[in-house]
């Protein structure tokens, strides 16, 4: 019988980690709404009859204006992640 204490590794003790996800903060549903702008700008498109062109340039602006809101208006402070 040993009496060495083991030690996990970065590996072990990620794989230990509870597998629920933690509550969605801000910042994923910005990542999540810029994609999404241009998915819907793409189907009204197709609906509305406008060219794909001008509706994904209005998408584009409503893209950067989520960035920009998460960016310069709201920014991230300094808090980080919290487990």
């Amino acid at each position: 019988m040993s009496t060495e204490s083991k030690t996990r590794g970065p590996e072990e003790q990620y794989l230990n980690q509870s597998a629920r996800p933690t509550a969605v903060s801000r910042y994923d549903l910005v990542l999540a709404v810029i994609p999404l702008a241009f998915l819907l700008a793409a189907a009204a498109s197709g609906v509305l009859g406008v060219s794909l062109s001008t509706a994904l340039a209005v998408g584009s602006l409503l893209g950067i204006a989520v960035l920009a809101d998460a960016l310069f208006l709201h920014p991230p402070t300094g808090g980080g992640p919290t487990n």
